[in-house]
């Protein structure tokens, strides 16, 4: 287990990727703060996510020539791939090389749905563990 501050993981994780990336992964860490500001910020993953009631809502990785947004089913979001032009959809994830090659309010948006849809899923989760 990680012993690292959150903050000084974030700021080293930030430092270590590639200068290209650094200021879109600070900015989607800041976009996905603002959708989930009660959310805990952590990084057992090894990179910086967002969970709350300890289920994943989203993470984000950096790779030498894109950002990964993790999250735990995309099946709800497809709807989204047609309006985040220049995103790919993966299994689990959306990818995409740039932040301004995408629609800012259409991926706050989605990050939006997320965090509605994961909600949901833990309030249904605990209705049905009391009935």
């Amino acid at each position: 287990m990680m012993t690292l501050p959150i903050n000084t993981f974030v700021d080293s994780y930030i430092e270590h990727a590639s200068a290209s990336m650094r200021a879109d992964l600070h900015e989607v860490l800041a976009i996905m703060r603002l959708i989930a500001p009660h959310a805990e910020l952590s990084f057992e993953l090894g990179i910086p996510y967002f969970q709350q009631d300890s289920d994943l809502l989203f993470g984000v990785a950096a790779r030498e020539n894109h950002l990964c947004i993790y999250f735990d089913d995309t099946s709800e979001f497809y709807s989204f791939a047609e309006r985040l032009n220049h995103a790919q959809f993966g299994e689990n994830c959306l990818t995409f090389h740039h932040l301004h090659d995408i629609n800012i309010n259409v991926f706050a948006e989605l990050l939006s749905q997320i965090k509605v849809h994961s909600i949901k899923r833990g309030r249904d989760r605990l209705a049905h563990l009391l009935h």
